[in-house]
């Protein structure tokens, strides 16, 4: 979590200095993108190695907060922009994270040391954590992603194409993503009571029905937004789930490989699905752009 709390910041700050678009592929694509991976994978294993009973509630809480960080972030970026241009923004971001991401890395604390398969500490991929259940898992890793990502991207360009102005669709993200960090901690605690692989699959399922049904029929505003409400209730679901279902399935003591290794694949759905569904959408337009990441989530 230190090298991402220092590289995540210093890629914000030096996209501030771009003067190509290559520097912003350099810096705040891969510079950001390495930091946040650092930051990211611990924060939402950690609440697992310390709770039991009320383990998958823990890590809902804890995930929740990217939840809450989408419905303040994207507004509080859009006054930066306006009030002291883009630059200005990304410095005055990148300090900001900074400060509580050094809050959050100073707070934390490891229940488990790290352990290094065969003396090897560059051996990630450690083959005797591999089972049917977690090959499974990787599995659904993989087709979630592209489920996922698609709606959030694809939300305020679907809101003008039912005639309804970009920025009113840009505020449904945050609708979704206030909705998604509710979804979390629920989650978490039916997770704990009803069994954490049920919950997971029923509302992974749901989420890919809303998608193909509810959004494919949401033709008026009215019916968009109770989309958005209903896809945020139910599609991060793996986000607060994956890390307890993890350490059930492989230990706690190997949470940390487990969750990375099944995290590393949702790369795939992050990278490809919003540019599937865009070109999905010009070649045959919404209804296949819409049933792809529904059909995937269902998957």
């Amino acid at each position: 979590m230190a090298i991402g709390t220092i590289l995540a910041p210093l890629g914000l700050v030096l996209a501030s200095y771009a003067t190509e678009l290559w520097h912003l592929y350099l810096a705040q694509g891969i510079l950001f993108g390495l930091g946040g991976s650092f930051v990211f994978s611990p924060s939402i294993t950690l609440p697992s190695q310390w709770f039991v009973k009320n383990r998958a509630l823990a890590t809902g809480l804890a995930v929740s907060g990217s939840g809450i960080g989408g419905v303040c972030i994207s507004p509080m970026a859009q006054s930066l922009i306006t009030n002291i241009g883009y630059r200005n923004a990304l410095r005055t971001m990148g300090g900001m994270g900074f400060g509580l991401l050094s809050i959050a890395t100073a707070l934390a604390v490891s229940r488990y040391p790290p352990t290094r398969p065969n003396g090897k500490p560059w051996n990630i991929f450690d083959r005797s954590l591999i089972s049917w259940p977690f090959a499974f898992l990787l599995l659904f890793a993989l087709c979630i992603s592209f489920g996922y990502v698609a709606p959030f991207f694809l939300t305020p360009t679907y809101a003008e194409h039912i005639g309804v102005d970009a920025s009113v669709g840009s505020t449904l993200i945050s609708i979704m993503s206030a909705a998604n960090a509710v979804c979390r901690i629920t989650l978490g605690y039916f997770g704990d009571k009803y069994g954490r692989v049920n919950t997971l699959s029923i509302f992974t399922l749901l989420s890919g029905i809303f998608t193909m049904v509810v959004w494919q029929f949401a033709s008026t505003y009215g019916a968009f937004v109770a989309y958005c409400v209903l896809f945020g209730l139910t599609g991060g679901s793996f986000v607060s789930l994956m890390p307890p279902v993890v350490a059930d399935i492989v230990g706690i003591e190997n949470i940390q490989k487990g969750v990375s290794i099944s995290y590393a694949l949702t790369m795939f759905g992050n990278l490809l699905g919003t540019p599937v569904s865009g070109k999905l959408r010009g070649q045959f337009g919404w209804t296949a752009a819409i049933q792809f990441p529904g059909a995937m989530t269902g998957l």
